[in-house]
C-alpha cells in the first residue's frame, strides 16, 4: 500500500529494501549453517529492522537440534547481556523464545571470562535448553553509558566439530539459502510496513500506551509508545516517575518501515544513564524539530510523524507515560523551572561523544 506517501519516506523505504535484503542474504547464505555458526551482527547503525534499540549490540547464531554448542567471551565492563534461545521472527509467523539468561544469573570467572554451554541435554555450569524448534540463539548487549559500557566478542562453536571444516556449497544449498532469505526480505518489509500503519490507524495521537510484554518476547522487557504528530511549532512533552530498572529507554522510529532514526549523528534515542530526572522524581522527555534547549530532547529530524516507543528492563516499578502537547517556543515555560539546560556548544559536544561512541561499538 502507498503507506507512507511522500516521496522521500518512500525512498526511505527503497533504502529498508536494502538493508533488509543486505542482512537477509548474509542470514540465510554465510551464517546459515548450524553446523558451523558464527554470531551475525545485525540490527546497529546502518542495517535496521523491526524496531532496534539504539542502545543495543545484536548478536544471532544458527543452532539446530541434535547438537551442543559453546559460547564463550569475556564480559568485563559489560552492563547487561540477555542471552536466549529462539525460534524464527515475528514476521515469519511464528515466533519464540525458549530459554533465556541475563548476566547477573551467569556464573563469571574472576578475570571476566564465561563459558555457556546450549544443549538438549542439561550441563553443568551455564546452560540453556536447546529446543527442538530452536533455530539462533541472539544475544542483546545493553550499552547505557556509550562512553564507557564495553560490548563483549563472544564466539559460539558446535561442541566436538572442533578442526573440522564446511564442506563447498551445492547449487541446492544455495538455492534454498536464496529462497529463505528472500522470503525473510518480503515477509519482513510486508509485515513492519503493515503494523505500523496499523498503529497509526488505531492510536490516539500523541498518547502513549501503558507497558507491557511482546507476545512470545522476552518476560523481562516491557514496551509501550505511541504516534507522535506534531506541527513544526508544535513539541510533544512526555512524562513518567523514574523507572527502577536496570535498563530503561525511549527513542523513536521512522513512519512506516520501523527503523531507528540516525543515532550517530541526532539525539534521536535517551536511556536512564543519559536522561536527567526532575526534583520531583519524574522525567520529562522533549519531542521536538528544534532543540529546545533541555537535556531531555528527543530529536523527530523535522519528521511530523513517527513512533516514539519506550523499554522498561528488568524492571521493579512499571511507569505509564503522560503526554502533552505545547508549543515549541513554550516548552521552557511548561517545564519546571530546575530543568537541566543545554546551551548551543554543550550540545555540539554531546552530538560528537554520540558519533565517536557509535563509530566505536559498531567498529566503524
Amino acid at each position: 500500500p502507498e503507506f507512507p506517501g511522500s516521496p522521500t519516506e518512500r525512498a526511505e523505504g527503497y533504502r529498508a529494501l536494502s538493508r533488509l535484503t543486505t542482512f537477509g542474504l548474509q542470514w540465510a547464505l554465510e551464517f546459515g549453517d548450524p553446523d558451523f555458526p558464527a554470531f551475525c551482527r545485525y540490527d546497529d547503525d546502518i542495517v535496521k529492522w523491526g524496531g532496534p534499540n539504539a542502545d543495543n549490540q545484536y548478536l544471532r547464531a544458527k543452532v539446530a537440534s541434535g547438537r551442543s554448542y559453546r559460547i564463550t567471551g569475556n564480559v568485563e565492563g559489560v552492563r547487561q547481556m540477555i542471552v536466549s534461545v529462539n525460534e524464527g521472527d515475528m514476521p515469519l509467523g511464528r515466533f519464540k523464545v525458549f530459554d533465556e539468561r541475563h548476566l547477573g544469573q551467569l556464573e563469571i570467572g574472576e578475570d571476566g571470562n564465561v563459558e555457556i554451554v546450549v544443549s538438549a541435554e542439561e550441563h553443568p555450569g551455564n546452560w540453556l535448553a536447546l529446543h527442538p524448534d530452536a533455530d539462533h540463539v541472539l544475544v542483546r548487549q545493553y550499552v547505557s553509558d556509550w562512553d564507557n559500557d564495553r560490548v563483549a566478542d563472544l564466539q559460539i562453536e558446535r561442541i566436538g566439530h572442533r578442526g573440522e571444516a564446511p564442506v563447498p556449497p551445492s547449487p541446492e544449498v544455495v538455492a534454498a539459502a536464496l529462497d529463505r532469505a528472500a522470503e525473510w526480505v518480503e515477509r519482513n518489509l510486508e509485515f513492519w510496513n503493515d503494523y505500523l500503519r496499523r498503529i497509526e490507524a488505531r492510536a490516539p495521537a500523541n498518547q502513549l500506551s501503558g507497558p507491557g510484554s511482546a507476545p512470545g518476547g522476552a518476560r523481562d522487557i516491557l514496551y509501550g509508545g505511541g504516534w507522535w504528530r506534531l506541527d513544526p511549532s508544535e513539541a510533544l512533552v512526555v512524562t513518567f516517575d523514574e523507572p527502577h530498572a536496570q535498563y530503561w529507554s525511549i527513542q523513536l522510529y521512522s513512519r512506516g518501515w520501523f527503523e531507528s532514526l540516525d543515532i550517530a549523528h541526532r539525539q534521536v534515542s535517551l536511556n536512564g544513564h543519559q536522561c536527567t530526572t526532575d526534583a520531583d522524581g519524574r522525567v520529562r522527555v522533549v519531542l521536538a524539530a528544534t532543540d529546545p534547549g533541555c537535556a531531555n530532547w528527543l530529536d523527530t529530524e523535522g519528521r511530523p510523524e513517527g513512533l516514539v516507543s519506550y523499554r522498561w528492563v528488568f524492571a521493579a516499578n512499571a511507569p505509564v507515560p503522560e503526554s502533552a502537547v505545547v508549543a515549541a517556543a513554550a516548552v521552557r515555560d511548561y517545564l519546571p523551572p530546575e530543568t537541566h539546560l543545554v546551551d548551543e556548544s554543550e550540545r555540539a559536544e554531546v552530538l560528537a561523544r554520540r558519533r565517536r561512541a557509535v563509530a566505536a561499538r559498531f567498529r566503524r
